[in-house]
């Protein structure tokens, strides 16, 4: 079962990269270091197929589940690191990311960071938060208390 949580971390993570890499602007500095790393010309010759595609896809799949893909990932990956034992000693590293997501959007709303508020980027955020729980709860360690508590 931890192998399960390790290729969920790596599946979601790669999924989230890829969609940034076929569909989303050319701007980001991601392209930067492909042009630098000399991989530039191919990734843009791919791009030339997805792009097109990109029309076609919810706003929702190109925006905000990368981000979710992301945040399922470091929950996956933080259950994998901490052989799936949540304490009170290692709480916070495991909602460390989720917290600074959903903050996030919540202090757009709250107009203290600049961007806009997405309350599909909240609930997607919530899922990756969450998701990893429900998909792997089958081999994650129960404890009744705390550790410390």
């Amino acid at each position: 079962m931890k192998l399960n949580l390790l290729l969920g971390h790596v599946l979601a993570l790669v999924l989230g990269g890829i969609i940034y890499v076929l569909f989303r602007s050319s701007s980001l500095l991601m392209f930067k270091w492909f042009q630098n790393l000399g991989i530039g010309n191919e990734i843009n010759e791919i791009r030339k197929l997805t792009i097109p595609l990109s029309k076609s896809l919810p706003d929702w799949i190109l925006y905000s589940l990368p981000d979710g893909l992301w945040v399922f990932s470091y929950m996956a990956l933080m259950l994998f690191i901490w052989n799936r034992n949540i304490t009170a000693q290692n709480i916070l590293w495991f909602f460390l990311v989720p917290i600074l997501a959903i903050g996030s959007e919540v202090f757009q709303y709250l107009k203290f960071l600049p961007g806009t508020f997405d309350p599909k980027d909240l609930l997607i955020y919530f899922l990756g938060t969450t998701l990893p729980f429900v998909t792997f709860r089958n081999s994650l360690v129960k404890k009744t208390k705390f550790n410390g508590f």
